[in-house]
């Protein structure tokens, strides 16, 4: 990824309130429809999955691969042993985002595991290490990643582990999330908001 140069007045002190440090109504994740399940979930994954391989070789997948594998061929990737997920939201509680039938965390879940498979098919092995972290998710949510094979850690420790051999995908980052990573090393590969909002702090 770019380099950014960032001024010392922009670096997080250990004064400064952590991204976690908010009221808990922020933080406290909405409970799962009573009527759903986690088959129902699968299911709802799995047409969004096929929604995105439809189409061949015009497939959004097929694209989403393209534009990754060269990105890798850009990049110092052959070091990457993990992969850190955040800021997905919740696959349970409907966001009301039309363009994504009302569910845009499967979405970005299902385009994770595209640039996964990709990443994997470049260092030409299995990354046996992702976790994901979202403050938004419930129960239901970390069983469904569970089941799919993840680690969820409960608390921001998925932050804390950014270097320089971490994939990190934050597809709806906030500025203190990226202040929190960023202002203290640089992942190998980086995939999610604007970095400007990063360089140019909150409005």
């Amino acid at each position: 990824m770019s380099q950014l140069s960032v001024d010392a007045k922009d670096q997080t002190s250990a004064t400064d309130p952590l991204p976690w440090q908010v009221p808990d109504a922020i933080v406290k994740p909405s409970p799962a429809p009573l009527t759903l399940t986690q088959e129902d979930l699968r299911t709802q994954y799995r047409e969004i999955q096929e929604e995105l391989h439809a189409g061949d070789s015009k497939s959004v997948a097929k694209r989403l691969s393209d534009d990754f594998r060269e990105l890798l061929s850009k990049s110092n990737v052959d070091n990457i042993s993990k992969c850190i997920c955040t800021s997905l939201g919740s696959f349970t509680v409907p966001d009301g985002i039309e363009e994504f039938n009302g569910n845009r965390p499967l979405y970005q879940l299902a385009a994770f595991e595209i640039m996964k498979l990709v990443l994997e098919d470049h260092l030409k092995k299995k990354i046996k290490l992702t976790r994901f972290q979202d403050l938004a998710m419930n129960n239901m949510d970390i069983d469904f990643l569970q089941n799919l094979g993840y680690e969820v850690i409960e608390h921001p420790q998925a932050l804390e582990e950014v270097a320089r051999d971490v994939f990190v995908y934050m597809p709806v980052a906030l500025y203190e999330h990226m202040r929190d990573i960023f202002h203290r090393t640089y992942p190998a590969v980086y995939v999610g908001d604007d970095l400007k909002e990063y360089v140019q702090g909150p409005m």
